[in-house]
């Protein structure tokens, strides 16, 4: 069974038809063989001619993605490289144009002394078709080390050393690096272009923003750290925050503040001022006052009283007593 030619440097819309309706085989049989080399068919023996078997009624059928990991197993069991044309062909009735052209390098790389004339035209022809609808990708990190992701399959670390293949279609690219913010990029890439981007990582800083308002010369402080007077604005780590606003005369505010990652919040303090004495307390001081006085003024009097006369030794003596005395 003899692979089907493509011809060269077709329209877009052409070989975009041809490589979805071209009747190509998937079977690299005595057809595609060098005339000193037995078929693959023929090669083949025990698992693996039972896998290649199963492999090529489904393609048959139309399931080209577990014909796929058939043709994959028996590439691993028989290590022929012929089977790498099963496995592009495959690929290009999923439209995987990118692992096409890989395909097809190593299959005229490993299989070259196993292929006629005809093989490995019939390999540069697919090649031919489907080169324009695969685009160079050239990504460009300002952080080297980090891994560059291209629909969430790894396709290298920066600095690549040359460019990504990309299928056409909606695609995404993410780069990623421990200790900094993700790049992710969608992509919509038309095929046979080349393109650029650069991804600038920015460290992954766990911060918020605060901006605290207060009377005007109000002190505001974080942590006991003074920020200012009257407003305050400026980032914070993530996590909790003692917030602290004072003035002369007015009652302390005083408060725990929670910072969250990249979000921003705004706190408004009025202070109140602190109350005046009441007048139960003004007239106990006056009243205590008043009491300390008189106290003062009677202890004065005894102070300074003058002292008792001593008794003296004696008689009284004889008079004549009056009215009536007998």
């Amino acid at each position: 069974m003899r692979p089907s030619r493509y011809p060269f440097r077709r329209p877009m819309f052409a070989i975009v038809a041809t490589l979805a309706l071209s009747p190509v085989s998937a079977f690299a049989q005595s057809g595609s063989a060098a005339p000193t080399t037995p078929p693959l068919s023929a090669s083949l023996t025990g698992l693996a001619r039972a896998e290649y078997e199963a492999g090529k009624l489904l393609y048959q059928d139309g399931d080209f993605q577990n014909a796929l990991v058939k043709f994959q197993r028996v590439h691993e069991l028989s290590h022929d490289g012929r089977l790498l044309w099963n496995i592009a062909v495959c690929e290009k009735n999923l439209r995987h144009y990118t692992r096409v052209l890989a395909t097809l390098d190593r299959y005229l790389l490993d299989a070259g002394p196993l292929l006629s004339a005809a093989d490995r035209q019939e390999a540069k022809d697919l090649v031919d078709a489907a080169r324009p609808l695969v685009s160079a990708l050239r990504v460009t990190v300002t952080e080297p080390g980090a891994e560059i992701l291209v629909d969430d399959t790894l396709v290298g670390t920066s600095p690549l050393a040359a460019p990504v293949l990309l299928d056409l279609g909606k695609r995404r690219v993410h780069v990623q690096k421990a200790g900094f913010k993700p790049f992710d990029l969608p992509m919509e890439v038309a095929g046979g272009t080349a393109l650029t981007i650069t991804a600038e990582l920015a460290r992954d800083v766990h911060q918020g923003r605060v901006t605290v308002k207060a009377g005007l010369k109000d002190l505001i402080a974080v942590d006991g750290k003074a920020m200012g007077q009257g407003k305050w604005e400026g980032p914070l780590p993530s996590g909790g925050h003692t917030l602290r606003v004072t003035a002369p005369g007015m009652a302390a505010y005083q408060s725990e503040v929670l910072v969250q990652d990249d979000k921003s919040r705004e706190i408004l303090v009025a202070l109140n001022p602190l109350p005046k004495p009441s007048n139960t307390s003004t007239l106990l001081w006056i009243s205590g006052g008043a009491a300390l006085v008189v106290g003062a003024v009677i202890g004065g009097a005894f102070l300074f009283q003058s002292k008792p006369r001593a008794d003296v030794d004696g008689t009284l003596g004889t008079f004549p007593l009056s009215y009536g005395g007998r």
